[in-house]
């Protein structure tokens, strides 16, 4: 019994092990490479020492991969985005980095950004949300106006949408129990 135990975590380990060594980082230039699994500069996380630097100070235009010692630029305007060894994507809306929090009907995409309420208060970190139709469609602000504007003819699913959430900051809200974005299920239950 015990032997059987150890049998068993040890194929565990095996298995987690190699997904662990499978994954990879890099970039990928365009959303058909990322369906593919096809990098344009991949670093193998179990194997390789390497970095990507996204450059977002003083607003660079390209990214930077290290892949063993070596230095690989690549401009931001010419590529579908970047993944890191812990499996997050991100991508760029002109030179701004961009993470991919959800993927689904509608690709939900965040950005820290410093803001001030007043002059007298002190800035603070707040997330901004964007949204693209599917992981090829183009970037825009998620709000209501341009999410009705990304589904222009189907006025019922207008209907719902002003129904559901009545400002731009509810179109933000997580759904717990389906772990999703609630607009997200409710384009799943429109049929979308």
């Amino acid at each position: 019994m015990k032997t059987n135990k150890l049998i068993i975590t040890a194929l565990i380990l095996t298995i987690f092990g190699l997904n662990i060594n499978a994954q990879k980082s890099g970039v990928y230039k365009t959303f058909a490479d990322y369906t593919n699994g096809v990098m344009e500069v991949s670093i193998n996380c179990g194997t390789e020492k390497g970095k990507i630097k996204p450059n977002d100070f003083f607003g660079k235009d390209y990214l930077t991969v290290i892949k063993q010692g070596e230095k690989h630029d690549l401009k931001k305007a010419e590529i579908f985005g970047y993944q890191l060894c812990d499996g997050k994507l991100s991508r760029f809306l002109n030179k701004e980095r961009l993470s991919v929090e959800e993927k689904g009907i509608l690709w939900i995409y965040s950005k820290e950004v410093l803001q001030t309420t007043s002059p007298k208060s002190s800035p603070k970190w707040v997330k901004k949300y964007y949204f693209g139709k599917g992981g090829d469609g183009a970037i825009k602000y998620l709000t209501l106006n341009n999410l009705k504007a990304a589904f222009p003819d189907n006025h019922k699913l207008h209907d719902a949408i002003d129904l559901q959430f009545g400002s731009d900051v509810s179109l933000t809200n997580f759904d717990s129990s389906h772990k999703m974005f609630k607009i997200n299920h409710l384009l799943e239950d429109q049929g979308l």
